[in-house]
């Protein structure tokens, strides 16, 4: 019973973090006690813990925000992830190549989460923002990543997160989504057109590591004018090269 309470009491201070992740301004003490349904006492309890440890603050306003003590944690994991230093070279190569900017994805959880990114000297350029967690449904990399699972894995990612509409061309019917899911698999790279911001396109590949299996979704985004246009076109075929020479890089030997 002792270690039952234990997981349930991390359980519920990990749902606090997930919940204040989600708004930089914060959330005060009744908020989030309404919006995860735990008591007042049990929330208060675990913010003051919490807020002695650095993983939280408090603002003078009274509303608690995520503590930089996350962000020594969040810094730690990157500085130990090799894949940020092997993917450096294959994202300026491509950033340089298509004139726009290149990132790189992988999936965590409902959402992708890009760690790190390359931009072109020329044009205006997309400034991705780092750790950000994008919707699986309407994003070239979430696609692609969601290509690569069996249809009930993405039918339970997508029960918790949801299918929202970010604009006009977003996928609203998931049978829509699967069929599309299958076009990008069988094409090997997927396209975002306008499906989570109007005006921006992208594509993106994959990048397998030495198991053979699909680790991280190499991106181009940027302001190309048509899906169709020789700009967007060379982007594909840059990102699909480049995507490529990573996963050699990680060991991955195409069959």
């Amino acid at each position: 019973m002792e270690e039952q309470a234990k997981v349930k009491s991390l359980s519920k201070a990990i749902d606090i973090l997930d919940l204040l992740s989600q708004n930089s301004a914060g959330f005060s003490l009744s908020d989030i006690s309404a919006r995860l349904g735990y008591p007042k006492s049990t929330v208060h309890a675990m913010l003051s813990t919490m807020r002695d440890r650095g993983l939280i603050r408090q603002l003078p306003s009274g509303a608690y925000t995520l503590g930089l003590k996350l962000f020594e944690y969040g810094s730690a994991v990157s500085r130990g992830f090799d894949i940020t230093a092997v993917s450096r070279p294959y994202l300026e190569r491509l950033s340089a190549a298509t004139g726009a900017t290149a990132v790189i994805t992988m999936l965590s959880f409902d959402a992708a989460v890009s760690f790190d990114y390359a931009r072109s000297q020329a044009g205006v350029q997309i400034m991705p923002q780092i750790g950000s967690r994008l919707p699986l449904h309407a994003t070239s990399q979430g696609k692609l990543l969601l290509s690569s699972m069996s249809e009930s894995n993405i039918k339970n990612i997508l029960k918790k997160s949801g299918m929202p509409s970010f604009t006009p061309h977003t996928f609203a019917a998931f049978d829509e989504l699967i069929n599309s899911l299958k076009e990008i698999k069988a094409q090997g790279y997927s396209i975002e057109d306008g499906e989570y911001k109007i005006g921006l396109r992208s594509v993106s590949a994959p990048v397998y590591d030495s198991a053979g299996q699909m680790k991280y979704a190499l991106t181009t985004i940027g302001f190309f004018r048509r899906k169709d246009a020789q700009e967007f076109l060379n982007a594909i075929q840059q990102t699909k090269k480049e995507a490529m020479r990573l996963s050699q890089a990680l060991g991955y030997v195409e069959r």
